[in-house]
């Protein structure tokens, strides 16, 4: 969750930040069970209020940019709903086209996915999403990078079935985006003024790019997790080690990296980590986040986004965070989809009032999906747009998530 980070806590490491020099940089061990899921959304939240200060600093106007409004903009429909829960009217925007329009209905986006290697000076570690970790993905020499792109996440998959009802081929992204907005999206009766609805992901994968930085400093430091499955020598690429790297100083790389390589608002930059987890003010750890320059619903400007993918299964296996983080982005591309006040489920204690989809299931898992790779695939299930809201579409076989744990919409949080 920019607003969307699907984050888990070492709850130990909040003390580790300023331990050890760079040159002896002494790395704590965790136990597995230390592993807690937590609530990314006040730290982007942070990020969001930082942004906002530095351009209002600068003499700049918070609103979209101009050099960024003659560029094609994300494709996005708005919507405004009036909720039942709070009687309120909220508006907002998602990638896609409405489903509620009977014209052509298949939008395509592309996805820059970009591998980030870490590299650690002093204490060397190198963690790299294109480097195998053959003790943890199996010996033939099978990567972050390539098992991600061969995930059911832009590879679609026959009769993909969610709540019991067929959404047709689809991948997961697209099969959830049909089922959440069901009854407009159904395409039946199938004519040429109503075509199925569809949301495609078209992947481009970019040239790896390198973050350095100092072991056991203010940017970031590595820790070891006791049964890691990484049989990796430690002075090689992916070691039985985790990067612990800190938020601000993550995000302001992430957006140094999309300037330099000429990315447009049209295109979502996805950086894939892998063994990278992030942290605020030590306090670990988030597996993934999204956001945008502008946080207005009408244009979201440059949109990004940063996720692990888990082959070594220590939060929980392979995309669930980076169908998370993916799933997120495509309902709240802005980072700023408000929603009625939901929460005390998921990761979220306490009020949350954002339309992010992953939040309030983090943990609950999709029924697996084999791919050809011969990989079973587990995405997260998340919640449909009606659960938010309380009105709006119909999810498939009545449901408010995508696979049924929701059955009816979430109470206010007070």
């Amino acid at each position: 969750m920019k607003k969307m980070m699907f984050k888990t806590a070492l709850l130990a490491s909040a003390m580790l930040a300023s331990v050890a020099s760079a040159y002896a940089f002494e790395e704590p061990v965790f136990n597995p069970s230390d592993l807690k899921a937590s609530n990314p959304m006040p730290a982007v939240k942070r990020l969001q209020e930082l942004a906002q200060k530095t351009k209002l600093a600068n003499g700049l106007t918070a609103k979209p940019e101009a050099a960024a409004s003659i560029q094609t903009p994300l494709k996005t429909f708005q919507y405004t709903v009036t909720s039942p829960r709070d009687g309120l009217t909220y508006t907002g925007s998602i990638v896609g086209s409405d489903p509620r329009n009977n014209g052509a209905r298949t939008t395509n986006v592309e996805v820059v996915l970009i591998p980030l290697r870490i590299e650690f000076t002093g204490t060397v570690r190198k963690f790299d999403p294109t480097s195998p970790d053959v003790g943890c993905m199996g010996g033939n020499v099978t990567t972050a990078l390539a098992n991600t792109v061969a995930s059911p996440l832009f590879n679609a998959v026959d009769n993909y079935t969610i709540n019991g009802v067929n959404m047709g081929k689809a991948t997961f992204i697209d099969a959830f985006q049909r089922a959440q907005f069901w009854q407009d999206a159904n395409g039946a009766p199938v004519v040429a003024a109503k075509p199925a609805y569809h949301l495609g992901l078209t992947v481009t994968v970019a040239p790896k790019q390198t973050i350095s930085l100092v072991n056991g400093g203010a940017n970031g430091f590595t820790t070891s997790v006791s049964g890691d499955c990484s049989s990796n020598p430690v002075s090689g690429d992916n070691p039985p080690r985790i990067a612990e790297l800190d938020i601000n100083f993550v995000d302001a790389q992430l957006n140094q990296i999309i300037t330099q390589m000429g990315l447009k608002p049209s295109q979502f930059p996805l950086f894939l980590t892998y063994r990278t987890v992030i942290t605020e003010n030590g306090g670990c750890c988030i597996l993934g986040y999204h956001n945008s320059s502008t946080y207005d619903v009408t244009n979201p400007g440059q949109t990004y986004g940063i996720s692990l993918y888990d082959g070594s299964h220590l939060f929980g296996g392979n995309i669930e965070t980076l169908s998370h983080e993916i799933l997120e982005w495509v309902n709240d591309p802005s980072a700023n989809n408000l929603t009625p006040a939901w929460g005390n489920t998921g990761q979220v204690t306490g009020c949350q009032n954002n339309l992010e989809t992953g939040d309030p299931l983090s943990g609950k898992k999709m029924p697996a999906v084999l791919m050809p790779n011969g990989i079973s695939y587990t995405a997260q299930e998340n919640a449909f747009f009606s659960w938010f809201y309380g009105t709006g579409f119909t999810g498939a076989g009545g449901k408010y998530s995508s696979n049924g744990t929701f059955t009816s919409p979430q109470a206010v949080c007070n």
